[in-house]
């Protein structure tokens, strides 16, 4: 199999190249001229570059991915195709025993085949947050105990973890994930400055969609935001639907960090993917008007727009495409401990790639080399 003719976003130098792509069993063999083959995707006039990857999505169309058992082949199918290759399912903050039953379902779900989208990781929103944004946190203590419960309970496949920094034996917390190689998001606060940064220098190294559920920036107490900004350890995930956050504040984040310490993400819920309307989700209402979900109490409540929608707007914004491509697809694989594997088009590792044009207007995508 070649894709031939395109504008290739090529390897750990990040830069667009005239080349063909050769992939056999699964990944890329070969970059290459020549175009013989059996089997040609001619992508002549239009970019290849690497499939996104979402590390922060509750669910889409219909699918709820903290359930104890539902199937996701719909919802990795409609991924796949709003250029999604692969994603971590996120559970958000649930009482232990309703988490570790998610994630043994994510576990089950990423061994079922299926032409769509990847299950790469598990994201766990909490459950040791403080009480913003619409998520309201188990009443359970935070302890280094649970980490190891989670981790077993997830099968390796446990990745990211949201924790708020003022919680009870926080420091101790993060300590022990980061020994289990969970990566710490620190999300869903109201801490302080001084106390955030003690977190990270526990080992926390990320940020949980910024700006939002946060203690908002002061300019004589600047908070978690001062810390997660001007810390070039950490990695800040950021919703571009332009709900979530608004032009000036992408811009903010874009200036700050660098999108070499950016993640786009969506944090999608269940509605994504299916439009306006009123929806029941965990015995709760929600109702989408324009594509923006809320509450009975009129509060933004996820997002309905998938990262496509996010990168098209990042595109809009002057951003170049190659460096939306690293927070989109690279950073992504380093925070699921996957970018040997993908995030990225190189020799050796899978095909998992966007054919689209100079809009992102997605005109094919692969998942380990198989058109979806």
């Amino acid at each position: 199999m070649k894709i031939i003719n395109g504008t290739v976003l090529c390897g750990a130098e990040n830069s667009f190249k005239q080349v063909n792509i050769e992939i056999e069993n699964d990944k890329i063999l070969s970059f290459t001229n020549d175009i013989a083959s059996d089997e040609v995707f001619n992508a002549e006039g239009l970019f290849v570059i690497p499939g996104f990857i979402d590390t922060h999505i509750h669910g889409c169309v219909g699918d709820e991915f903290a359930s104890r058992d539902e199937s996701f082949e719909r919802s990795r199918k409609w991924l796949a195709s709003e250029g999604i290759t692969a994603f971590a399912p996120t559970i958000r903050s649930l009482p232990p025993e309703d988490i570790i039953s998610a994630e043994q379902n994510i576990v089950r779900q990423s061994k079922i085949d299926c032409l769509g989208a990847k299950i790469c990781g598990i994201n766990i929103e909490g459950p040791f947050v403080s009480k913003s944004g619409v998520m309201v946190p188990p009443d359970i203590t935070c302890e280094p105990s649970w980490i190891t419960q989670f981790v077993s309970a997830g099968e390796g496949m446990l990745k990211i973890m949201t924790l708020a920094p003022e919680r009870e034996n926080s420091t101790e917390t993060i300590i022990e994930a980061v020994k289990q190689g969970v990566n710490i998001s620190i999300g869903h606060t109201d801490a302080t400055y001084a106390t955030t940064m003690e977190s990270i220098n526990a080992g926390a190294t990320r940020a949980t969609h910024a700006f939002n559920a946060m203690r908002p920036f002061s300019h004589r107490e600047t908070g978690v935001l001062g810390a997660v900004l001007t810390d070039e350890r950490i990695n800040c995930e950021m919703i571009c639907d332009l709900v979530h956050l608004d032009e000036a504040t992408i811009k903010v984040l874009y200036l700050t960090k660098g999108y070499k310490n950016l993640t786009l993400i969506s944090d999608t819920g269940v509605m994504s993917g299916l439009g306006d309307g009123e929806f029941i989700v965990n015995g709760k209402k929600r109702t989408v008007k324009d594509g923006i979900c809320r509450n009975t109490e009129g509060r933004i409540a996820g997002s309905c727009f998938s990262m496509l929608a996010g990168a098209r707007n990042l595109l809009k914004m002057g951003i170049p495409l190659e460096e939306i491509s690293v927070m989109a697809s690279l950073n992504p694989a380093k925070a699921l401990a996957v970018d040997n594997e993908t995030g990225s088009i190189e020799i050796g590792k899978y095909a998992d790639l966007i054919v689209c044009d100079k809009e992102l207007n997605i005109k094919a995508v692969f998942v380990n080399g198989k058109r979806i």
